[in-house]
């Protein structure tokens, strides 16, 4: 049984940064943006690997929020997106960097794959990684980073995380947006970033999935739902719909995690745009002390940061939230 409330948001953090939940370090826009890329596709690999799949969902009763009660839904079935055509489309022209969509393809290992071709004509080499990437209004991670010489051109392509896409439903691909950034491979520094590109398939955008669950939190343009806890290759997770219906890109990170009132290592990181959504899992990391907590939690309390990406300082925390079980 789930029973969720939340608490009067504690100040804002006066430091600018990324905090850990220890709130031991604070990271740059750089580091947490290489360490989310790192994170997610080790994650993906081990979901490959260990063939791991989401326990069966957690029976609520009575939601002591503003909302009232609400159930959790039983954990889905994988879906596969229908194939679908992208027309030929030039993602990016500008100083000598060509990047063009040359379709779509479904072969990847880890999911459907934006097949591109990137001509460098400038006088130096530059890598070119995917920045935030949404599908049908779902932040859907993404993998891309490729470098190439002056002069050359490479075949790659950005890769759509599968589970990202069963976690939202989406069966078909219809309208994808995505982020390239262009990076100096000497010293890593950005050297440009391309905004939102947007592309559509020959599909009809399908009917929004609504994830049922205990509403959390609604207010500032934020929603937050949680829905689902289940097993992890690292521990016990907690999966949250959050909304951002602000006008403006926003981060959310967890801090400030607890289980039956013990702090526990928690990670949950996610980008989303204005008028998106994301389905993210707080991951509640396993270790000596805490396995058999983990396996037995009855309370898990928790708060969300949400930060403008381009100015850290702008940082509100959202909860303190606590789930019964």
């Amino acid at each position: 049984m789930i029973f969720a409330q939340s608490a009067g948001s504690p100040p804002n953090a006066s430091k600018p940064g990324i905090y850990c939940e220890k709130h031991t370090a604070i990271w740059s826009q750089e580091e947490a943006f290489q360490m989310k890329k790192a994170v997610s596709f080790f994650l993906a690999l081990l979901l490959v690997l260990g063939c791991a799949g989401c326990s069966g969902a957690q029976t609520s009763e009575t939601a002591q929020t503003p909302s009232g009660p609400a159930s959790l839904p039983q954990s889905e079935a994988q879906t596969t997106p229908q194939a679908v055509t992208l027309p030929q489309t030039v993602l990016y022209d500008e100083a000598g960097i060509k990047i063009t969509a040359t379709g779509l393809s479904e072969g990847s290992l880890f999911g459907p794959q934006i097949d591109l071709v990137i001509e460098n004509n400038s006088d130096a080499g530059v890598a070119v990684q995917s920045g935030v990437c949404t599908v049908n209004g779902w932040v859907i991670e993404s993998t891309l980073s490729q470098e190439v010489l002056p002069g050359k051109k490479a075949e790659t392509g950005l890769t759509l995380l599968q589970t990202d896409l069963d976690n939202a439903q989406v069966e078909t691909i219809a309208q994808i947006e995505c982020e390239l950034r262009l990076i100096d491979p000497d010293n890593f520094q950005t050297l440009a970033q391309s905004g939102p590109i947007a592309l559509a398939t020959d599909a009809a955008l399908p009917e929004q999935y609504q994830p049922e669950g205990t509403e959390l939190y609604a207010g500032e343009g934020v929603r937050i739902v949680a829905l689902e806890q289940a097993d992890s290759l690292m521990g016990k997770s907690v999966r949250l719909c959050i909304e951002n219906n602000s006008e403006q890109q926003r981060v959310f990170t967890a801090s400030d995690v607890s289980v039956d009132g013990y702090m526990t290592d928690g990670s949950l990181y996610v980008e989303i745009p204005a008028g998106r959504r994301a389905m993210c899992d707080l991951l509640l990391l396993d270790s000596e002390e805490n396995s058999d907590r983990l396996e037995q939690m009855s309370s898990l309390e928790f708060t969300l940061n949400s930060t403008d990406p381009d100015d850290f300082t702008d940082r509100t925390a959202l909860g303190p939230f606590t789930l019964m079980f």
